[in-house]
């Protein structure tokens, strides 16, 4: 397989990039969910630092896919048969997962200093809580939870597509982000 990608392929780069991302997210997803909907306030103290430094994770993956993707000579378009209403859905769902991705990320940063919580950052350094601004923390806490529940939204929505294409169109769209022919 090669590392770059091509006008026909995804290349491993982009497959390996991909399924991190992917990983990442229904990670973030599922222990965002689980502090904001199921765990008592005083158990969530324990999850609470694991979802931050992931989250901080995801965005240093999507910043690499950008950077990535930027110095890609050529990328695999729509299969054969994707109509224009098709092909704008399907590049506008992926700007969508990067932005919400980032988006999540930039929310949840400013909502925990917003808070009086610093951030540790992969433990390189950390960014300082402000103090005396919780009342300003109320925003990033609404786009945190709105942007999460819309990307709970769009990745069932993304899955739902791929095996849509594998399993009723029998095209390569799925096999070629596994890095198969089709």
């Amino acid at each position: 397989m090669p590392v770059m990608d091509t006008k026909e392929r995804f290349g491993a780069v982009s497959i390996f990039n991909h399924w991190t991302l992917v990983a990442l997210v229904l990670g973030l997803l599922v222990t965002g969910l689980v502090i904001a909907e199921l765990l008592p306030e005083s158990a969530r103290g324990y999850l609470i630092p694991l979802h931050k430094q992931v989250g901080i994770v995801a965005a240093v993956a999507v910043l690499w896919m950008g950077l990535w993707r930027i110095g890609q000579k050529s990328r695999p378009g729509p299969v054969a048969g994707t109509t224009p209403p098709e092909a704008l859905a399907r590049s506008g769902m992926h700007v969508a997962l990067l932005v919400a991705t980032a988006l999540l990320a930039l929310s949840g940063v400013m909502m925990s200093i917003l808070s009086g919580h610093d951030v540790s950052v992969l433990g390189l350094f950390t960014i300082p809580a402000i103090s005396g601004a919780e009342a300003q923390a109320a925003v990033p806490h609404l786009v945190h939870k709105y942007v999460g529940w819309a990307m709970v939204v769009a990745v069932i929505l993304h899955a739902a597509v791929g095996v849509k294409h594998h399993v009723l169109n029998k095209d390569e769209t799925l096999t070629r982000m596994l890095g198969r022919n089709a």
